[in-house]
Parts: C-alpha cells; sequence; structure tokens
C-alpha cells in the first residue's frame, strides 16, 4: 500500500506541473490547474513561474496580469485565485452563490446588507467605466465621496462582492499594488454552461491540474456538494478511473490530454529540490489527501508550516523534505532551508540550485543558508 501512495503522489506532482511537464507560458500553467490560490502576491507568481518550462522571470507572469490574461479575484472560496479570463465567468456562474451564502456571516458583522451592496456596485461600475483602472485606496476614497460608508472592512466585503458578481476583477499591477476594473471590459464574453456542464468541467479540469484526488478534496477546492460532483462523476463516465488505496478512492482522468488543457510541455528533467510556497495548490488543492507527500505526518497538516518561524515548504521529488523561508537583505534575497535530515554534498547543491532557481525568477541576488 506504501508503495502504491508513493506512486499517487508522484502522479500528482507531475499533473500539478512539477515534474515531467511544464507550461509554455503563464497563461498555459494557470488554465492547467485551472485555479491557483493568489492571496500571498509575490509567491503566487512564483507557484505560476515554477510551472513554467526554461527561465523565466516574474515579468512575465506580471505581463499576463496587466494584459487580462490572467485574472486575479476572489473565486471557489473566500480568498483569492488567478485564473485564466476565459474561465472568470463560468467559474463564478457556477461557485459564486455558495461563497456568498457561505460569507453571510462576516457581512452581516460589519453592518452590509443588500442595500448597501447594491449602491456599491452600481458606484463601482461608474467609477470604473472607461477602462479606468483603481487600487482599493483610490476607490475607498472615490466611494466615501459618494456617501458610501466604506470604512474598515466595508470595501473589503464590498469587493469581495463585487469580484463573486463579475463587476470587478483585477487590472493591472501599480507597482507592487492591486488594481481592480470591470469584467465586462477586461474579460470577452464567453458562452453560459449549464450547471451540469459546468459542472463536469470543473470536474475533469480540476483532475488534469491536481489528480489524483478524492470527492471530498474537491469539495473543498470547489465549494460545490458532495452530490452535484458525484452526478458530475457519473456524467463523466469512462473518463474517470477510480482507485482505491488504503480505503481512499481516489479519483483521475482515464486517458491524456484531458479537454481544454493545451499549452504544456515535457522537461528533460526535473528539478530534485523544489521551492514551493505553503498555498501552493500542491497543498491547498486539497484536504483530505493533503498529507499525500507526507506519508510520515512529519508536517502535520502542511499548511501549519505558516505559522512557524520557516514559513513554507521544500519537496524532494514526491516527498515533503523540509522547510524554507526568504528575507529581503536590501537588493538580495536570503533563503534559509532545513531539511528533515542531515544534509549530504549532493544535498547542498541540489538545494543551492533551488534556491538560484528562485532568485532568479525575482531577479535577486540569492544568499543561501542551510540548516540540518
Amino acid at each position: 500500500m506504501e508503495e502504491r501512495r508513493a506512486e499517487l503522489a508522484e502522479e500528482r506532482v507531475r499533473n500539478s506541473l512539477l515534474a515531467e511537464r511544464a507550461a509554455a507560458d503563464p497563461v498555459a500553467a494557470v488554465r492547467a490547474m485551472l485555479a491557483v490560490q493568489a492571496q500571498e502576491h509575490a509567491f503566487s507568481r512564483w507557484s505560476v513561474g515554477q510551472r513554467l518550462a526554461g527561465e523565466v522571470g516574474e515579468q512575465a507572469v506580471r505581463r499576463a496580469i496587466d494584459e487580462g490574461r490572467i485574472v486575479r479575484t476572489h473565486c471557489l472560496r473566500p480568498t483569492w485565485h488567478y485564473v485564466a479570463a476565459e474561465d472568470l465567468r463560468w467559474l463564478q456562474d457556477l461557485t459564486a452563490q455558495r461563497v456568498l451564502a457561505a460569507s453571510a456571516g462576516w457581512f452581516r458583522n460589519h453592518g452590509v446588507d443588500e442595500a448597501f451592496l447594491g449602491r456599491t456596485r452600481e458606484a463601482l461600475a461608474r467609477l470604473l467605466q472607461g477602462g479606468r483602472h483603481l487600487t482599493r485606496d483610490e476607490l475607498r476614497e472615490l466611494l466615501t465621496a459618494e456617501g458610501l460608508d466604506v470604512s474598515g472592512q466595508r470595501l473589503i466585503v464590498a469587493l469581495f462582492d463585487a469580484e463573486l458578481r463579475c463587476v470587478v476583477c483585477s487590472g493591472p499591477l501599480a507597482g507592487s499594488h492591486h488594481t481592480y476594473a470591470l469584467v465586462d471590459e477586461r474579460v470577452p464574453p464567453t458562452p453560459r454552461l449549464e450547471p451540469e456542464e459546468a459542472t463536469a468541467r470543473l470536474v475533469a479540469r480540476y483532475l488534469a491540474g491536481h489528480g489524483p484526488a478524492t470527492l471530498k478534496d474537491l469539495r473543498w477546492w470547489s465549494n460545490l456538494t458532495l452530490k452535484q460532483l458525484r452526478a458530475a462523476v457519473e456524467d463523466l463516465g469512462d473518463a474517470v478511473a477510480r482507485e482505491v488505496v488504503g480505503g481512499v478512492e481516489y479519483l483521475r482522468l482515464a486517458s491524456e490530454p484531458a479537454p481544454g488543457v493545451d499549452g504544456l510541455v515535457r522537461v528533460a528533467e526535473a528539478p530534485r529540490f523544489q521551492l514551493l510556497q505553503v498555498f501552493d495548490e500542491l497543498f491547498v488543492g486539497y484536504s483530505e489527501t493533503r498529507g499525500l507527500l507526507d506519508p510520515d505526518g512529519e508536517y502535520g497538516a502542511v499548511l501549519s508550516i505558516a505559522w512557524g518561524e520557516l514559513t513554507h515548504v521544500v519537496v524532494e521529488g514526491d516527498r515533503i523534505a523540509g522547510r524554507w523561508r526568504h528575507d529581503r537583505r536590501g537588493k538580495a534575497m536570503e533563503v534559509t532551508v532545513e531539511l528533515a535530515r542531515p544534509l549530504s554534498r549532493d544535498d547542498r547543491e541540489a538545494l543551492a540550485e533551488a534556491a538560484e532557481r528562485y532568485g532568479s525568477f525575482f531577479g535577486a541576488e540569492v544568499r543561501l543558508t542551510l540548516r540540518g
């Protein structure tokens, strides 16, 4: 059983574009994953960048965002994600109402009701009309001038609501700040899907970039119900293969390539070590089987690492091998890595290469500190 679990972990890493396959460009990487959790600006861009073939810098990812080919918005769950522009509308149509319903208590806690949200959506549509791209602070000032109380969290709630309803999404980056733009001016229209067709598309696309995974993993990631997801798996029929390992049923696509997934290329050799941010899709894309790459349970729930001194996750092949963090030191970047085992010379050399890839993406010189 343990050998089979390791094979499942290896398959998952491969489908996540962190092994034998990579994306030709940032949009292809995001499209292949369907959505990439993106609340941490720089680290989420790195999650996209390390799935690309060849030496690609952060500016390539920023350019795709600036051009609107990748959109950053609240989607699927109450957090930001990157999605390819052509996937935005159908994903929001399918999942947004469940996210809004789950957030009703948060809305009430800040005294936000539908009358306020409706007025704010109308004001946002007017203020951003004509291709204007405004930061949150700029919108706060303008909405306040319109007589709307957007103090404290009320503006964040209003923007969250407007994103989920496909009124606004990300505009071009303004330095280190995100801007907001109108979806209707930023994202070309796409055909509307019936809920059953959209759910089947979501399941197939999720399994293409995250499989093998379970229905409970899918429920967590998509925010849909198990009933909806089971029906979609049945609709997909023989396109989805099932396998029970250790009493857990895993789902995967029965064949490649997956529908709607293109722009992928083969790579000659995967890096031995990968420095993944703790909110990478390889971890946050799952609930029931999040620990598949941690068979000994050494790293607990994985995401608990985010609250430690070394925030992020080192992956070696198909296993979690340690932790890491980075600190800015002027124009340079210090990367600190700790493995769970004593370091060999080969380990040190391979970790230095991983740190160099990370620094190169951001165009920064790297100083590496190794522990263990």
